[in-house]
């Protein structure tokens, strides 16, 4: 094997680069590739990102900054409607809804009540069954309007009638009746019938 004389090692380990010619040779390249990747940052941060990064919202460009306050605009006004929704609903008591359902369960039943009447049309006159005809009820402020005829009894009609309005006077929560006017009429196919209107008031 043969080795490099010593004057010509001598030479190359002088001519090598030290410590600080090194980091002073790699600081400028290294301090300028830095500026230039900082400044292409920048750049991409205020023009290329913003345009990518936008979202349409009804029909505008809005930045995530802008929905980030959007949405939590869109949350408090959330968190009010239901405080308020829950503020009209509960508790019931006091509320507006409770007042409503209040008035509600009070009102009578209608079709609950109409099958009262028709069973009391029914058993008033055992004998005649099928004297009262009930053609329809409604409600009216503070009362329940029956309209029916009274009909199968020939010149009774009249009587038959008084004795069912003081029927409909014995059923229970009746306040008040007021008479109908009594009248008979003649019809060629059901003979002499007494039609009606009565005017019921709950106690």
């Amino acid at each position: 094997m043969t080795t490099l004389p010593a004057a010509i090692t001598g030479k190359l380990r002088a001519d090598m680069p030290g410590p600080r010619e090194v980091l002073r040779r790699v600081l400028f390249p290294f301090a300028l590739f830095s500026v230039v990747l900082l400044a292409l940052l920048l750049l991409s941060w205020y023009l290329l990102l913003p345009r990518f990064t936008r979202v349409e919202l009804h029909g505008v460009p809005q930045d995530p900054s802008t929905l980030q306050t959007y949405v939590q605009d869109l949350q408090d006004q959330t968190k009010k409607m239901e405080e308020k929704r829950l503020a009209l609903i509960l508790p019931l008591e006091g509320s507006p809804y409770g007042i409503l359902v209040q008035e509600k369960m009070s009102q009578p039943s209608l079709l609950a009540f109409h099958e009262q009447l028709k069973n009391v049309a029914r058993t008033f006159l055992p004998e005649q069954s099928q004297a009262v005809f009930i053609q329809s009820i409604s409600f009216e402020r503070d009362a329940v309007i029956l309209t029916g005829d009274v009909r199968n009894v020939g010149l009774q009609s009249m009587a038959v009638l008084a004795q069912f309005v003081s029927a409909v006077r014995a059923m229970p929560g009746i306040g008040r009746v007021d008479f109908p006017s009594f009248t008979r009429e003649r019809d060629e196919s059901i003979g002499f019938h007494s039609p009606f209107t009565l005017r019921i008031h709950f106690s």
